[in-house]
């Protein structure tokens, strides 16, 4: 019959009555439009899937897809009311067509614009949640339309082609290997659907025109069963016809199969209300389920309207089962085997819900979960506390040990924090080393109480892969309503005490309170103003003399940043050099200290070198650096022997590979180094041995008694020899009084630094001072 149609349509036989079974057509063309019920849902979940894209992603094509999905679905909807409000039993052949193409072109339609979609979410966004929603949202879709359309198998054929083609070539040109086999497996998918629509449709015109025909064809009833049967008994899902008195007319294998029905009520004429009594005796459904079946079957006799129940068997099996009216009041029963469907969909929520490393809830999860407390709190009055947790020293163990280690040590985290906290309690990993945890219905006391253990469950070392590492955590604590009547302001708040706390020295846990929003606040607006003083030329560089304790003669200067605010006057450096470092502002103004200093002193003396300080974060981009030195020495002219990059011991324990690399490349230009500020950190002599370091800079803090105390005494001491042995110089910073400048020169200093000798100053007041090159 479908042949048929087809070829009265291809020759263009479409007004002949006489070959052309109009009254066919017509249930087929009825069949689409038969259940507006699927169609709402379907066009519902397609607007929100673009709509769930723009939230996870923010770019604006997806409001746009969604604005437009919503205009075709509401064009689609409208079509479905015109049409079941009109009687079309004289429809003629061309009304019936008409009906039929706009049915064809709004679901076409709708399935092109979610298909570009998938395409646009899968090749232009790199979001996991956007990619998830798509295909999972695509599949679910397009599987619907194989039962919802059958009987328009050619409509079928176009939207699985329209909604998967774009899917398979988003997954294909995706960068993730993977999504490739998915994105080729994807055309399998469509091809099978399509084989089992076309084998649908068959198999529903045979049965129906077997039906039509019975009374006039008793004598080919037999032949015309065991084809249907043959028929039937090859499609994957369940199938059973039932008169208007609710008896067996005729049904498949995979029916009884999944049902656990033995042959006795596979049989013609066996009532329904045997079948049921069987499996609920055999307890393959409930009764309560019995009950939801009965109604929906009284549903679909009385409003004749198609109906699906999802059944959960004992067994585990989950079936769909879907009741649609059939002729002469009777009910048609189609059973799908949607378990592994199910469970895929399941899998695939979990994926879009819980980070996947560590098996606790993600953002998305996390921004529900907040809202929830939100709501609950506007409520009922509940409060909540939100605490915003960070490792310490955590980059150092993924950067240096790989991120394998890393990610076990993230997985070794989760644990340890689940372990501390209670158990309706909601743990989210929000990215990275970051973890957010909701505790409803906590006091002050409470949340102190929680945080400390997960503080404390993060002290014992983790043994990873024979590796020991020791990474702490640092929370922030903001309650809500107090410290935020909304999510965005309660997590900026946790964020700001979380930022207190590792400041603070990390390890440790802090409550927010109004004055850290202040201080945040005033920290913005110096970073605001460093960025326009770093552009503008506002910075400048002042010079302290290091002399030579023979001679009191200066040797060479040391560049120091100060930043003379139009406001807030000269800004100490330890104020802006911390938040430049932070802000990622400390390559660009250490590119420009080093530049500075080379031309300044290329107008000195000859024999005065320069110091210039380097941040380690510089040495993070060392072809930068590198880069910079050598344009300073070509610009300025500068010998590179008169270039002495100072550097502190933090920079030797964080990558001492990449850094001997580095201070060997700058060593091969003449430039030389010295560590500054040494005995303030670990302290290790090694280092003096292991790097290309010329001067070794005593911290002040020695120098200070250094002519009344011997453990300073015996420290520079030991320096000095240690350095003497090494071929270096050692200065000492910090000297102010003339016992402090014979006490260190006694103990073997070659040079030093303080105010004794001068204090930093601008390079127009050292040209006007003639240069302070003897200070004795």
């Amino acid at each position: 019959m479908a042949d048929a149609f087809q070829r009265l349509i291809a020759t263009g036989q479409r007004d002949r009555g006489d070959d052309f079974d109009l009254t066919g057509y017509t249930l087929l063309v009825n069949s689409l439009f038969s259940s507006p019920a699927s169609i709402i849902p379907g066009g519902i979940a397609g607007i929100l899937t673009p709509f769930l894209c723009w939230i996870s992603t923010g770019s604006d094509i997806f409001i746009q897809l969604t604005l437009l999905v919503a205009l075709v679905v509401v064009l689609r909807i409208s079509t479905v009311i015109t049409y079941r409000r009109r009687n079309h039993a004289h429809d003629n052949y061309a009304q019936t067509r008409r009906w039929d193409r706009d049915y064809f072109l709004g679901a076409t339609a709708f399935s092109a614009v979610l298909g570009y979609s998938c395409y646009v979410a899968l090749v232009h966004t790199d979001d996991p949640a956007a990619h998830i929603t798509s295909v999972s949202s695509t599949i679910a879709l397009a599987s619907g339309y194989v039962s919802r359309n059958a009987g328009r198998p050619k409509f079928v054929a176009v939207q699985l082609l329209t909604f998967c083609v774009p899917m398979a070539i988003g997954l294909i040109a995706a960068s993730n290997p993977y999504y490739k086999y998915i994105g080729y497996f994807a055309f399998l998918y469509v091809a099978a659907n399509i084989a089992i629509t076309n084998s649908l449709h068959r198999n529903l015109l045979a049965l129906s025109d077997a039906t039509k025909q019975s009374k006039a064809l008793a004598t080919a009833l037999h032949s015309q069963n065991l084809t249907l049967d043959a028929a039937l008994n090859t499609m994957i899902d369940g199938l059973a016809m039932f008169d208007r008195s609710l008896k067996l007319a005729v049904s498949n294998a995979p029916h009884s199969a999944l049902y656990g029905l033995p042959e006795t009520l596979a049989l013609p004429g066996t009532p329904l209300t045997a079948i049921a009594r069987f499996l609920v005796e055999r307890q393959v459904i409930s009764s309560e389920q019995l009950r939801d079946i009965r109604s929906a079957l009284v549903t679909v006799q009385s409003t004749q309207q198609a109906a699906s129940q999802e059944v959960v068997t004992r067994g585990g099996l989950v079936l769909v089962v879907t009741f649609a009216p059939a002729a002469e009041g009777g009910i048609l029963m189609l059973t799908e085997d949607a378990t592994e469907r199910k469970r895929t969909e399941a899998r695939i929520e979990q994926m879009a819900r819980f980070d996947e490393l560590t098996g606790l809830a993600n953002r998305f999860e996390y921004n529900r979960h907040i809202d929830e407390a939100f709501a609950r709190l506007e409520r009922t009055g509940e409060t909540f506390a939100l605490l915003y947790v960070d490792l310490d020293g955590f980059k150092q163990v993924n950067d240096s040990l790989g991120h394998d280690i890393g990610d076990q040590v993230l997985m070794e985290t989760a644990s340890r924090l689940r372990s501390a906290i209670r158990s309706n309690d909601m743990l989210a990993r929000f990215g990275g080393d970051e973890f957010l945890l909701i505790l409803p219905s906590a006091d002050h006391a409470v949340v102190t109480a929680v945080a400390q253990r997960m503080i404390d469950s993060m002290t014992r070392s983790f043994d990873v892969d024979g590796k020991t590492v020791y990474v702490t955590a640092s929370i922030g604590i903001a309650m809500a309503p107090v410290d935020g009547a909304s999510s965005a302001d309660l997590l900026r708040h946790a964020d700001t005490a979380l930022y207190k706390a590792k400041s603070a020295g990390r390890n440790m846990l802090m409550f927010f309170n109004p004055a850290m929003a202040e201080e945040m606040m005033e920290r913005h607006e110096i970073e605001v103003d460093l960025r326009k003083a770093s552009v503008d030329g506002s910075l400048e560089l002042f010079y302290q003399p290091i002399v030579d304790l023979k001679t009191q003669v200066a040797v060479s200067r040391e560049a120091l940043m100060r930043w003379r605010h139009p406001v807030r006057g000269m800004v100490p450096p330890g104020v802006f050099i911390p938040i430049a470092e932070q802000s990622g502002l400390i390559a660009a103004m250490g590119d420009w200290a080093i530049r500075q200093a080379c031309k300044d002193a290329a107008g000195w003396e000859p024999g005065i070198s320069v110091s210039v300080n380097v941040s380690p974060l510089q040495f993070r981009e060392p072809r930068r650096l590198i880069d910079t030195v050598k344009e300073a020495l070509i610009a300025s002219g500068l010998s590179s022997r008169r270039l002495t990059l100072e550097i502190t011991e933090s920079l030797l324990i964080e990558d001492n590979k990449l850094t001997l690399s580095v201070l060997e490349e700058l060593r091969a230009l003449g430039v030389s180094f010295a560590l500054d500020d040494f005995g303030t950190g670990y302290s290790a002599l090694a280092y003096l041995s292991t790097y290309p370091i010329a001067q070794v800079k005593i911290d002040q803090s020695f120098a200070r008694d250094v002519h009344n105390s011997e453990a300073p005494k015996a420290i520079i001491e030991a320096v000095c020899q240690l350095a003497r042995r090494l071929q270096m110089n050692v200065v000492v910073e910090g000297i102010e009084t003339e016992q402090q400048r014979i006490a260190v020169q006694l103990l073997g200093a070659h040079r030093a630094q303080g105010y004794l000798f001068g204090r930093p100053e601008s390079l127009s007041n050292l040209k006007q001072g003639g240069g302070n090159r003897s200070v004795a």
